[in-house]
């Protein structure tokens, strides 16, 4: 999902990473409410062509606005074959429930809304309100589904699945251990492999899968890169970074495990032992995955121990306990900094 310009926030508890995603997907939410309800298959004007493209990541890879109608469509479905192969895993589970559902499926999971607006980019779908159970449909155009059915069907796509599935872990591993990568160098990489196996390569759908699958922000000259979700200012680490030159990173198999896993070794018993504390303390309407997710986000982005303990007692629904607030500054002292970020210092 694309990240805007970030303005200054006074208090952490506005930036954490729970906080953040909530903001994301309300914004996504409120795209998504002014989709066309017509789609590109429809039978539709040159002004509702106009509006169902200028969404897409065909506007954005053609950079015109002037699109021919018959264009389009063939342009759509000759790629639909391969692009199933080249879909995120919520973006993937969401076709399949609507191949199942005979084209539709309900919205039923806040977390699958950033899926089905990137599938309407990609001019598969339609998202309408049904006002009966007040909840948000997504549909597929038919003729798109016969075409991504028949790619599932294809000999490959299994192969290209699982290429995906790795890939996906990988990077989301080095985004844990970095906090942003340049979009450009994964995805060469990620081709390479792909050749080296003999299987369909096309760098435009991979650009797409990765706007899907990950958080992604336009630099200067607009440089696309991936940012973990609970980085909030990219452009501080960006700058930070540049006055340090190009640091080296000894990348172990438990540095990659951990970053798969969420969380590095040397992390771990802090957490755990911030988890123990914090269990049946934090207010109800949060959830305690989410408090300690943010907590260790804060610290990975150089917060102080005190801004820390700030965001800790605003989600509480008792007092700091001693055991809490000793945890605490475990983790504050043990999780590991993107680089660029200050080190631990006690506050």
């Amino acid at each position: 999902m694309q990240r805007f310009a970030t303005f200054p926030v006074e208090h952490w508890s506005d930036k954490v990473m729970s906080v953040l995603r909530e903001q994301q997907l309300e914004a996504c939410q409120e795209r998504l409410s002014r989709c066309p309800q017509k789609g590109l298959f429809d039978d539709i004007t040159d002004l509702e062509l106009r509006e169902i493209f200028s969404g897409s990541y065909l506007a954005w890879e053609m950079r015109t606005d002037s699109p021919d109608l018959g264009d389009v469509r063939k342009t759509v479905l000759d790629a639909a074959v391969e692009e199933a192969c080249f879909l995120s895993e919520r973006e993937d589970n969401l076709v399949k429930r609507m191949i199942i559902g005979e084209g539709s499926v309900y919205l039923d999971d806040w977390e699958d809304i950033s899926a089905a607006e990137s599938l309407v980019k990609r001019m598969w779908c339609t998202i309408h309100i049904d006002f009966e159970k007040d909840m948000a449909v997504l549909s597929m155009q038919q003729k798109v589904m016969d075409e991504v059915m028949r790619g599932m069907s294809e000999p490959h796509y299994p192969r290209i699945r699982q290429a995906v599935f790795r890939f996906e872990a990988t990077l989301n591993a080095l985004l844990y251990l970095s906090g942003f990568l340049h979009a450009t160098v994964p995805a060469r990489h990620f081709m390479e492999q792909l050749h080296r196996e003999k299987l369909p390569a096309d760098k435009r759908l991979i650009g797409r899968y990765l706007k899907s699958a990950f958080d992604y922000w336009h630099h200067e000259r607009e440089e696309m890169l991936l940012v973990h979700p609970g980085l909030y200012d990219p452009e501080n680490l960006i700058e930070r970074l540049k006055g340090m030159g190009v640091p080296e990173m000894q990348l172990t198999h438990a540095m990659m495990l951990g970053g798969m896993n969420g969380m590095l070794p040397e992390e771990r018993a802090s957490s755990e032992s911030l988890r123990f504390a914090l269990h049946g303390a934090v207010r109800p309407e949060l959830d305690e995955e989410d408090v300690l997710d943010d907590l260790r986000m804060m610290a990975k982005q150089g917060a102080s121990l005190e801004e820390m303990r700030e965001v800790l007692e605003s989600c509480l629904c008792v007092m700091p306990t001693p055991a809490m607030l000793s945890a605490l500054y475990q983790v504050h002292m043990q999780t590991v900094r993107w680089l660029g970020m200050p080190p631990a210092v006690v506050n």
